[in-house]
């Protein structure tokens, strides 16, 4: 049976890593998929936020990434007539968005099939970006783009790409007739079972693994941090790319005003390579993000035996029941706060059960051979 040939557009792909989550969840779908399918990806040559070319990819020409063609539009060549040339040149049989809100590598390639330019099928991950936490950030010119979208009926051919019920049931709100199919993201990390750690009681290492952005919420994790007893020790990790520095700017004022109890340092970026290393050396991870589709880091830390402390706004609220970490309603302020008191006098037999317990937990969860059929499903 012919293969079909699938042409992924994605804003920001590898080698770059400032995307985050997104650019996981493309590049365990290839990995997952590769052999079934005839994938090309279509990106950027510089990484969000930066205007810097990647050293080691030529622009505006195939390269080969772990296997699949990658085509990277310099900024100057990523046009609308170069773009939508490029995608036919390729035959595809359908054309994966992945993004809402992005121009050239999902409305531009809307409004294509619509105008009869392009002619394929169309499967669109919104990503999480149709959730109240997102919408949340600048929602009246998100509703009244929306709303402009609806009319113009933009959407009426595409194939969304749900990964969650809750997921369908956003993109349904606001497409009411809109052709959604569900296939859970994948994470490829292994999971930990080596784990080694000294956990001492009044003593904790928390982390924060994601963007620097206001959907992040990372000055309510700093707020919680004020209130924290001053003979414990504590130590706040921050990584992730600065997407939004006036935010941060915000961020820092409430460093400045924390206990010498606790250490806060932004430690920069991470690879997708590093991440585990680095993150199996802490005790905690501490994102009380407003909004995930998914949440690859939350992902990544629990199959790194490693706890978290999180907003009851991700899929992964579960973990309260498995005991391996806190999925909690971020208005209930106490109520977080006690969390982070407990991981603080959380000893090493304690902190031992929750670490095994994030391995059992995600091993219940690890399904390939499902995910691989969900995803044939959605491909069909």
């Amino acid at each position: 049976m012919k293969k079909k040939n699938i042409v992924v557009l994605i804003d920001w792909y590898l080698p770059g890593n400032k995307a985050g989550g997104p650019v996981k969840s493309v590049y365990s779908m290839l990995s997952l998929l590769k052999q079934d399918y005839n994938f090309s990806v279509i990106t950027t040559n510089h990484d969000l936020g930066s205007t810097i070319p990647y050293k080691e990819i030529r622009p505006n020409s195939w390269n080969s990434y772990d296997g699949i063609p990658v085509y990277y539009f310099s900024k100057e060549e990523l046009k609308s007539k170069n773009l939508i040339e490029l995608i036919n040149s390729l035959n595809p049989d359908i054309v994966y968005l992945n993004s809402f809100w992005s121009y050239y590598f999902s409305l531009l390639p809307l409004r294509a099939e619509k105008s009869g330019k392009l002619k394929c099928d169309l499967v669109l991950a919104p990503r999480g970006m149709l959730g109240k936490g997102a919408l949340s950030i600048k929602p009246l010119k998100k509703k009244l783009f929306l709303s402009l979208l609806k009319f113009v009926n933009l959407h009426s051919k595409v194939v969304f790409h749900a990964t969650t019920m809750d997921e369908e049931k956003e993109i349904k709100g606001f497409f009411r007739k809109a052709n959604v199919r569900v296939a859970a993201n994948i994470n490829s990390t292994p999971i930990l079972k080596n784990k080694s750690i000294i956990k001492q009681k009044g003593t904790v290492k928390f982390f924060y693994l994601s963007r620097i952005a206001k959907v992040k919420n990372l000055h309510y994790a700093l707020q919680m941090l004020l209130d924290m007893p001053s003979d414990a020790d504590i130590t706040y990790d921050i990584y992730g790319s600065m997407e939004d520095k006036v935010y941060w700017k915000e961020c820092e004022q409430i460093i400045k005003q924390l206990p010498p109890s606790v250490k806060v340092t932004y430690k920069g970026e991470l690879s997708f390579e590093e991440v585990q290393p680095v993150i199996s050396n802490y005790h905690f991870l501490l994102l009380p993000t407003l909004n995930e589709n998914y949440g690859h880091s939350i992902a990544e830390t629990l199959r790194s035996a490693c706890p978290v402390i999180i907003s009851d706004h991700t899929p992964w609220n579960s973990i309260n029941k498995a005991k391996c970490g806190y999925a909690l309603d971020l208005k209930n302020k106490t109520k977080f706060k006690e969390a982070l008191l407990e991981a603080i006098q959380v000893d090493e037999k304690e902190y031992a059960s929750m670490s095994q317990n994030c391995i059992n937990f995600m091993e219940q969860h690890t399904n390939f051979e499902k995910d691989k059929d969900a995803y044939k499903k959605l491909f069909s």
